[in-house]
């Protein structure tokens, strides 16, 4: 898969902060949707990243956005950060939860699904 967006950083609604996966958001047009292990390219350093690209049915917004949740960051990125995301592979469909507790624990599963495959396959970089 050889799919890179690139943009600059948006606000958001706060949801992924509130159930512990803070993302960054950048626009979307295209016509890819899922969710996908990604690599995010920021100062000149790629991260590790779960990214969510479409809308968020979960919360009822059907807003076309890519989000990215970097696994090895700790810290804030500034509204208006220009940023690269490069999607490795699609990991599953996105699909509406009947609560954000459920959704937390499979973007949990998500996550440590990205970590074991592609921290073991020297991918991060």
């Amino acid at each position: 898969m050889s799919i890179v967006l690139q943009g600059l950083t948006q606000g958001g609604a706060g949801v992924g902060h509130k159930l512990s996966f803070p993302t960054i958001n950048i626009s979307y047009s295209g016509d890819e949707s899922g969710v996908f292990a990604g690599k995010v390219l920021l100062d000149g350093v790629w991260h590790l990243a779960a990214v969510n690209i479409g809308g968020r049915p979960t919360i009822d917004d059907k807003t076309d956005l890519c989000e990215s949740f970097l696994l090895d960051w700790n810290g804030e990125i500034p509204v208006g950060t220009e940023v690269k995301v490069e999607l490795i592979e699609k990991i599953r469909e996105v699909k509406k939860f009947d609560s954000k507790e459920d959704l937390k624990n499979q973007i949990s599963k998500d996550v440590e699904f990205i970590k074991n495959c592609y921290t073991a396959r020297g991918n991060k970089s």
